[in-house]
């Protein structure tokens, strides 16, 4: 829990342009340094490539206006990219293990195509076509005399 929680108080300091004006680079220096401190029971590799990936984005110390935005979609909470404990558990079985993740995916792949090859419905017309409604009617008497040829 101690990964997620370093990830949200860092997330939360990227949330506003006012609280990103104030980080240091002491501040982005203890993080990557308790990101790369901790030690992991479990999903070890998991963690390794996520702390890996967010070490790439480390922004350069000497830099006084970095651009926070790759980083800020790096530790964005995604449900691909989770960083809770039981969230990683339950992403590796769906997408990891090959005993779970094949019916998963295959399941995965069922709904999407029921909903690309879904038909389309057609919208009914309720109001008339405009030529009907400029048609005026005209009573015919029932009783009138036939033209002579």
């Amino acid at each position: 829990m101690s990964f997620h929680t370093i990830i949200s108080e860092f997330r939360t300091k990227l949330a506003s342009p006012e609280t990103q004006a104030n980080i240091t680079p002491t501040d982005i220096d203890q993080f990557y340094n308790k990101l790369n401190n901790l030690n992991f029971l479990f999903f070890k590799k998991y963690y390794r490539k996520y702390i890996d990936n967010l070490n790439r984005l480390k922004p350069d110390p000497e830099d006084k206006n970095p651009d926070w935005t790759l980083l800020q979609v790096a530790i964005a909470e995604n449900a691909y990219k989770p960083t809770k404990p039981l969230d990683i558990f339950i992403h590796r079985l769906k997408y990891d293990y090959p005993l779970t993740s094949k019916p998963f995916v295959a399941y995965q792949k069922k709904q999407n195509l029921k909903k690309l090859n879904a038909p389309v419905k057609a919208v009914k017309e309720e109001t008339k076509p405009k030529a009907e409604k400029e048609w005026i009617r005209v009573p015919i008497p029932r009783h009138r005399p036939r033209p002579k040829n």
